[in-house]
């Protein structure tokens, strides 16, 4: 597997941050093994998301449905529900 130059991780924090998922999912390796991620534009540019949380899949599966199961051109806002290192997700549509 070719080390192609990674787009940094979207860090996302407490403040709604309007994103577009630009490609379907991939995986990444990661120090615990692979993780899908998915390229995302933000205002602040251009990013890769992690996907496999639950609480982020659980906001993502009805808008991916609602898209034919396409994440491409899914265009969401995302925050965490508070500071905390494993607060969960929020997912909305834009």
């Amino acid at each position: 597997m070719a080390d192609q130059e990674r787009k940094p991780n979207l860090k996302v924090g407490t403040e709604w941050i309007p994103v577009e998922i630009v490609s379907e999912p991939y995986v990444v390796m990661t120090i615990r093994g692979f993780a899908p991620v998915v390229d995302v534009t933000t205002p602040g540019g251009e990013f890769i998301l992690y996907v496999s949380s639950k609480s982020m899949s659980d906001g993502l599966v009805p808008l991916i449905e609602a898209q034919d199961g396409k994440f491409k051109g899914l265009k969401i806002k995302v925050k965490k529900e508070s500071e905390d290192k494993m607060a969960r997700y929020i997912v909305e549509k834009q």
